[in-house]
């Protein structure tokens, strides 16, 4: 599998590809210098589509020296999975977690 990212000044999307298939897709927005994960969504379950998406855009986040705000409850909970990335957190994450995998 594999990842895309489109992004512009404002927003954009991780999407997961397996093969030709878009398998997911990841939605964040930007507010100044953080990038807010909003909904991450997985086409197929069980196959670790929504772990490599939030991984593309973390990998995003620490290439633009940007802190992460996870709005996304899944986001939320792989950031929680993985400590070694609490730096790269805005100081509001885990306020308004809302959105479902």
């Amino acid at each position: 599998m594999e990842t895309k990212i489109v992004a512009d000044n404002t927003k954009g999307q991780v999407l997961a590809y397996d093969g030709e298939e878009q398998v997911g897709l990841l939605d964040f927005t930007f507010k100044g210098q953080v990038m807010s994960i909003d909904h991450t969504e997985a086409f197929k379950k069980g196959m670790g589509i929504g772990a490599l998406l939030v991984e593309a855009a973390n990998e995003y986040a620490i290439n633009h020296k940007l802190k992460v705000l996870p709005i996304c409850s899944y986001a939320y909970a792989w950031y929680q999975r993985h400590p070694q990335y609490k730096d790269i957190l805005d100081e509001h994450a885990g306020e308004g977690v809302s959105c479902q995998i």
